[in-house]
């Protein structure tokens, strides 16, 4: 341990290149000392292409004269595919063969990108979600001529074997190209290459100068996107270090000369692309000895100009049925912006800065769509898709001058067919499983608020499981939405699953929002669908079925490449060591990673309903329910076949082919070992129906799909909760008396129970609580709400409350005095003070993500005026899952960059974090229960400005628009800063319990309002907050300011921030108004910027403060309101002391910060009485969590009956007056008209009681039925 204390701190101290080349040394053996030859370059892109093949594929472009090829790598995920709605970027090197530099960078960041691919955060995102091309050489054969050291370069290594300038030698925008294949093959190759890729954005990398240049603003061809390719340019350059000085003092160039023909125009002009011309050294071919400084110079430059593919404005160009539409036209309006077009999924990237533009899409033979005013914010593409409709018949007749349509030539001269997606509306046929993945990857791109697509695992031959989920709010588990899941292809000749299941995922999502049934299941339900178990298998059968190869049909397929039948490898309960597959195993996986309600398994070979053959009567009586439900919504049924299941009693399986078995079947397992409930759905005698039979087979079964799912809302469900606290209890035991198929609660405690209609009797149990039982009668068309409250079992406390009392124990030892200093000085110091720039600092940061990456995750907020990104750091022990009411802490620095020790203060927090995470009991427990939010620098410009040792310099106070970014916090100001709209960002949407930020120029702690004449509602506590700080300080609680030659006395060392330096739109108020949060300021010392010298006694002043801050966000007033059912009573207000308003969330937990006394709350509710309770808040003991039941308040039915008392009084006085009128000759058509009435009314009271009986009643629920569910819900 005494080793590692002195090793640790000295590896957070070195800069993450560093680390990043010791793990690449031991990968790769890279060494940044050599470049390599075209052999030595081969060899090690085609090594990395084996090893990496998961996110990168090699494969080359063409050839150079010489026969060399021309190597691109492909790094992003799924190499081997075309992936819709992923940006392609380009980076190409050695453009000039005597241009060497880039050419090593360009397999440096290769072989980075590969090494760093799910270590580093920036990184995975980049990979994950663009499409990375990077052509290392393209003048391999000038590369061979050049000679290392060679700083002004030669024509001889310069051109290509046939001298030619290949950067010189692409067509001009005049389409001139006076150059052959022969000539320069090299040129021919990349030309196709962009034309078929058609790139978003791309960097051409060259070496002479130290700059980067766009295209000329000639005021033509680039002036509309002349400040895209300023900011292009200009975020290269601020993230280099020599770029960004603008001074390279580089000599002349003597063999550069600009013109027509070049790349980047070409790629502008004709490939969809912007292309920024990078110049990364003024020494053409530097020694290999520059290489690692090189490397490090271009690292962040190249990562962070990768990024800028994602920015403007994305989406998809369809038909109204569905097809993509490859080469449309993307416009932008108001003026002379270039055009893109959409590549072959109809897919497009159109690069453009925030701003709000008019957008359109078209198309030959179709109407143009524009969409106006389409808003485009920073850092982050807006998605806009079009659907473009063809022009109706009466439009094409119109006179040619008066049409909108515009082609290019006259209905006799068609052009040419434009090319379709392979998968589009009622295309009933036999797909691959590439088509199928470009399927799934398509429509999950074009809805992504409704479809989330994972791999469940992958086959024996490794092809993705892949599993659909289409649902409001994907991915999330919700109360009250129950989970269904379909299953297709489990063997691999059964085929008609699987494309029924494509047909199933395509329907739900193009009729959500126009299908009513559709869309209230989508809302309401979590749907799964993974069309294809076995796809090898599959591939297998579909080869032998196009080829007609010879053999059994009903054999070739429908195994999986192992000759295992998947549906007899399921694990029995009373067998062990059976071999289970791949494909098995990922299914087992994720059907108990789910809490699915109802499963089926869409297959072949025969037609009805199956389920397991032993079954309690309870179950029984169960299937056949859903199984005659399908039976009647099916259209399919209504004349028998000869393969049909017996409706008397469905089977357990077909008789077929059947290898050894090597374990059960699905169905089995599942009602044994899950807590889903599984059928087979067989919809065809066939095993491969014929291709134009598909669709009948699909009208005449899709209905019957939607109301399968739509069964699972006509159970039984309920909530198992803690009695006391009203938390729902996960993986609590709910079993229905005569069953023994138990099913489980979710995470949130929600379960759902398929039942009969009948009446029965049931029970909830979980670990450490009573059980609890209760009696429900399930009726045909209701879910039955029944919902369990468990009260604890005296005599065996469960786990988590055990873990709850020994946080507490340890937060009141904590508190008690002395005790939290021993703690903070016994920690292990990580002695990282130093003044760090925003290239290290961010460096540092991604250092501390990859150290400890289970604890820590980093987050891009947004970015500076000039571009430098505002990072945030996060640290907690679950970073995936948020607890309901999780404390949550912000810690703020560098608001006016002169302010240079808290960043470092900050930094050095998450430091010791981090480093006695695992190893000191008490910080893990503290960071295992706190979510941490480490924002070390708001202001990066202003940081870069200001200089060590000015203690009142103003220099860097603003940031780069000249704003004090303390004066710019206003909701709603269109004009706001970036740097500060990214912070009110965080901060509305945060739910932060408190927030400190770190300041300097003086030495005390401030709280709310800065604003003059404004009185907070709970200053009592804002003053006790600031107090806490300024006690735990050695200095600051004395309250001798020291700063000016002026002794200045401040009681106690805090002041109210208006009483200190008054102003509007300061952090703290926006913080406390808008988003709830109690903010101080901590002033940590009289000196703005003191040497370097001074941080660590500065550390020792404020280390404990910190943690201080840390401790009290436990030491708070939370609960948990309820209703008398211990549901959650989401918009409920806690009145504390009748001034501050808590609001308890959508789990009815509410949690606020008190000063210790004798608080007053008041609890408000739309429809409950008020409730009235006292709690007393100590300052040395944490206080349990206060549980509020509601009860429901009967003042709105004696409102309402005076209402309607009122009302019918009213009703009678203007009928005494009607009749009055009407006795008058002159109001005669009055009483006609009331006559008309009266028989208009008694004819509608016909219509309704004759429309009782109507279907539509079974869809769409009348006035009586309940509005907080979609489905009626019956209470117990």
């Amino acid at each position: 341990m005494h080793i590692l204390w002195l090793i640790l701190p000295h590896i957070l101290i070195v800069p993450h290149q560093i680390l990043g080349l010791r793990r690449i040394n031991k990968l790769q053996e890279e060494t940044y000392k050599e470049y390599y030859n075209y052999a030595e370059m081969t060899e090690r892109l085609q090594r990395f292409s084996q090893r990496y093949a998961h996110i990168c594929r090699l494969s080359s472009i063409g050839q150079s004269v010489e026969g060399k090829e021309l190597w691109a790598m492909r790094i992003t995920t799924n190499p081997t595919t075309d992936v819709p709605g992923k940006p392609r970027f380009k980076y190409v090197g050695n453009i000039h063969g005597d241009e060497a530099l880039s050419r090593q960078l360009l397999v440096y960041l290769i072989e980075y990108l590969l090494t760093q691919y799910s270590r580093d955060l920036r990184v995975t995102e980049l990979v994950n979600r663009t499409d990375i091309y990077i052509m290392a050489s393209m003048n391999p054969d000038g590369f061979e001529r050049a000679v290392e050291g060679d700083c002004n370069g030669s024509s001889e290594g310069r051109e290509n074997a046939k001298h030619f300038d290949l950067n010189m030698s692409f067509p001009d925008q005049d389409e001139s190209f006076s150059k052959t294949s022969e000539d320069t093959p090299e040129v021919t190759a990349v030309i196709k290459w962009i034309l078929e890729k058609k790139f978003v954005l791309s960097g051409s990398l060259h070496e002479g100068s130290v700059m980067a240049s766009i295209p000329s603003d000639d005021g033509s061809s680039y002036a509309s996107d002349d400040a895209v390719f300023r900011h292009l340019a200009q975020t290269y350059i601020e993230n280099h270090p020599i770029m960004k000085m603008d001074n390279p003092d580089c000599p002349d160039d003597p063999n550069k000369h600009l013109g027509d023909g070049e790349m980047e125009e070409y790629n502008y002009l004709k490939g969809n692309c912007f292309e920024v011309t990078l110049e990364l050294s003024c020494c053409k071919y530097p020694p290999a000895s520059q290489l690692f400084v090189e490397w490090t110079n271009n690292r962040e430059a190249l990562l962070a100009y990768i990024h800028q593919a994602h920015i403007g404005v994305r989406g998809f160009v369809m038909t109204r049925s569905g097809f993509g539409l490859p080469d449309a036209t993307i416009s932008i309006s108001g003026s002379d912006h270039h055009n893109i077009t959409t590549w072959m999924f109809g897919d497009y990237y159109r690069l453009l800065l925030p701003g709000r533009y008019d957008i359109t899409a078209s198309s030959p033979g179709y109407l143009s769509n524009t969409v106006k005013n389409v808003p485009v914010i920073e850092g982050k593409a807006t998605l806009l898709n079009f659907t473009l409709e063809e022009p109706v018949e009466e439009m094409l007749l119109l006179d040619p001058s008066e049409q909108h349509l515009v082609t290019n030539g006259g209905l006799n001269t068609p052009g040419p067919p434009i090319p379709r997606s392979q998968i589009h509306t009622l295309d009933f046929r036999y797909h691959s499983y590439d088509e199928m993945e470009m399927f799934l990857q398509l429509f999950s791109a074009v809805h992504p608020s409704i479809t989330h697509l994972i791999s469940a695992g992958r086959s024996v031959q490794g092809r993705n499981l892949y599993v659909m989920e289409i649902s409001t709010n994907p991915g999330v588990d919700e109360q009250g939405k129950p989970e269904v899941m379909f299953l297709g292809n489990l063997h691999g000749n059964e085929f008609i699953g699987r494309e029924i299941l494509l047909n199933l995922i395509e329907y739900l999502c193009r009729n959500y929002g126009k299908d009513p049934l559709v869309t209230l299941l989508v809302n309401s339900t979590r749907i799964h669908i993974m069309p294809s178990m076995n796809p090898d298998g599959y591939e297998l059968a579909l080869k032998a079925h196009k080829e007609l190869v010879s053999g059994d049909l009903r054999i070739i397929g429908h195994d999986n490449s192992h000759r295992v039948d998947l549906n007899a490898n399921f694990p029995e309960q009373s067998r062990s060591g059976s071999t289970v597959e791949a494909e098995t195993q990922a299914v087992i996986n994720w059907i108990k990673a789910h809490f699915f309600v109802l499963s089926a398994n869409i297959c072949g070979g025969f037609r009805g309903v199956v389920y397991p053959s032993s079954l309690d009567s309870v179950d029984e009586d169960m299937f056949k329910s859903v199984a005659e439900a399908y039976y009647v919504k099916s259209q399919a049924f209504e004349d028998p076949q000869a393969c049909d299941v017996p409706r008397t009693r469905e089977k357990k399986g077909i008789k077929h082919h059947r290898p050894v078995a090597t374990g059960t079947d699905m169905l089995t397992w599942a009602y044994l070992s899950t807590d889903t409930l599984a059928v087979n759905i067989g919809l065809s005698c066939e095993l491969l129906p014929p291709e134009e039979l598909l669709s009948e087979y699909w009208e005449k079964n899709h209905r019957a799909l939607l109301h399968f799912i739509e069964q699972v809302h006509l159970f039984v469900r309920g909530m198992v909760t803690d009695g006391l606290s009203g938390k729902g209890i996960a993986n609590a035991t709910v079993v229905v008396e005569g069953s023994s198929h138990h099913v489980h609660t979710s995470s949130i405690g929600h379960y759902w129970r398929p039942l009969a209609p009948g009446s029965y009797h049931i029970t909830a149990s979980a670990p450490g609580y009573a059980p609890m039982s209760a009696s429900v009668r399930v009726l045909e068309t209701r879910v039955e709400q029944v919902d369990f409250k468990l009260t604890r079992d005296t005599l065996q406390p469960s786990v988590e409350e055990v873990e709850q009392k020994d946080f507490e124990k340890l937060v009141e030892w904590l508190l008690a005095p002395g005790e939290l200093d021993q703690l903070v000085r016994s920690l292990l110091p990580a002695q990282t003070l130093q003044y760090r720039n925003y290239r290290e600092r961010s460096e540092f940061l991604r250092g501390l993500t990859y150290n400890f990456p289970h604890i820590t995750r980093l987050y891009n907020l947004g970015q500076s005026t000039e571009f430098r990104t505002i990072w945030a750091l996060e640290i907690a022990g679950n970073l995936e899952v948020h607890q309901p009411a999780e404390p949550k802490i912000l810690f703020v620095a560098g608001v006016h960059g002169n302010a240079a020790v808290g960043p470092e203060l900050l930094l050095e927090l998450a430091s010791v974090l981090c480093l006695n995470y695992g190893r000191n009991p008490a910080i893990t427990k503290l960071i295992d229960r706190s979510r941490i939010l480490i924002l070390p620098c708001v202001n990066p410009d202003g940081r870069e400005q200001a200089q060590e040792g000015f203690c009142s310099s103003s220099v860097g106070y603003t940031n780069a628009h000249g704003t004090d970014l303390d004066t710019d916090f206003f909701y709603g100001n269109a004009s706001t800063q970036p740097e500060t709209r990214a912070v009110m960002d965080l901060i509305y949407g945060g739910g932060f319990s408190l927030s400190v930020v770190l300041e300097g120029g003086s030495l005390l702690a401030t709280y709310p309002y800065d604003k003059p004449n404004q009185h907070a509602q709970n200053e009592e506590t804002l003053r006790y907050l600031a107090s806490l700080y300024a006690s735990s300080h050695p200095f600051m609680h004395l309250g001798n300011l020291g700063c000016t030659e002026k002794s200045e006395e401040i009681p106690g060392g805090i002041l109210k921030g208006a009483d200190f330096s008054a102003h509007i739109g300061s952090m703290k108020d926006f913080s406390l108004d808008m988003g709830l949060c109690p903010e101080i300021t901590v002033y940590t010392g009289c000196c703005m910027f003191p040497s370097a010298s001074q941080l660590f006694s500065l550390w020792m002043e404020n280390r404990l403060p910190l943690f201080r801050m840390l401790l009290e966000v436990h030491r708070r007033l939370s609960g948990i309101v309820r209703d008398s059912k211990g549901r959650p009573v989401s918009d409920a207000v806690v009145v504390v002391n009748g001034s501050m308003n808590v609001h308890a969330d959508s789990q009815g937990h509410f949690t606020t910060l008190v000063a210790p006394g004798t608080h007053q709350l008041l609890v408000q509710a739309h429809g409950y009485q008020q409730e009235l309770q006292q709690v007393n808040i100590s300052s040395d003991r944490v206080t349990s969590p206060i549980l509020i039941d509601f009860i429901a308040d009967s003042a709105p039915l004696s409102q309402a009956v005076f209402v309607i008392a009122t009302a019918s009084l009213m009703s009678v006085l203007i009928c005494g007056l009607l009749i009055w009128h009407l006795r008058s000759a002159k109001f005669s058509r009055i009483r006609d008209g009331v006559r008309w009435l009266r028989r208009k009314r008694d004819a509608l009271q016909m219509e309704a009681v004759a429309s009782e009986k109507s279907p539509l009643r079974q869809e769409f629920p009348d006035e009586s039925e309940s509005e907080d569910d979609p489905f009626l819900v019956e209470g117990h």
